[in-house]
């Protein structure tokens, strides 16, 4: 492990009981795992409660990573995992309210901002229209959407994740992709540029 250790020579590491490793992959993924879970789950509370969860299964898991495996897959199937099990409990207790919260309900971690302040308006209002549309999608389908575009992972991640054939997360995407262009097209939104 010279010079910056990979992700996954950090996991090796916290497997061999070397629990500071965990705090150098807490400041790695801390803010794209709570910006993935916050956009299945809407409220910061529980995007902030998986993220913990997540990072302790993790710690406590470690011995279970598999060598040659990517960190980051493994990380984001245990989050997408807690983030299912969240949402079915708060279905079953009928918790389950598909508005943003905290004020103005963004993540900390996209910030809108412009010199023009009814550009940032606009902008705004497009994103949370997206957001909204997303959240009509299917879930298997807003899982496929988020993972690729904002998440940035390429089709053989994500299937890796949801534990699926690559056809079918590709399906999924193009199912996805087709339902929220009506769905914003319902919502007078035409295109995204």
């Amino acid at each position: 492990m010279e010079g910056v250790p990979s992700d996954e020579d950090l996991v090796l590491a916290l497997s061999q009981g070397k629990t500071d490793s965990l705090g150098v992959l807490v400041s790695r993924w801390e803010q794209p795992l709570y910006r993935f879970v916050y956009r299945l789950l809407d409220r910061r509370e529980d995007a902030r409660d998986v993220c913990q969860e997540t990072f302790l299964r993790v710690l406590r898991k470690a011995h279970e990573f598999k060598t040659g495996a990517r960190f980051s897959t493994w990380m984001y199937q245990i989050a997408l995992n807690l983030c299912r099990d969240q949402m079915r409990r708060q279905r079953r207790w009928g918790l389950l309210v598909r508005s943003r919260d905290d004020g103005d309900g963004r993540p900390a971690f996209e910030p809108v901002s412009s010199d023009d302040p009814s550009e940032s308006v606009a902008t705004e209002q497009r994103r949370r229209t997206v957001a909204r549309a997303l959240d009509d999608l299917p879930p298997e389908q807003r899982e496929v959407l988020i993972l690729k575009e904002y998440e940035g992972l390429k089709f053989r991640e994500i299937a890796a994740i949801l534990a699926c054939p690559e056809s079918t997360v590709k399906s999924r995407m193009y199912y996805g992709l087709t339902s929220l262009r009506t769905a914003l097209e319902r919502r007078g939104v035409h295109s995204l540029n």
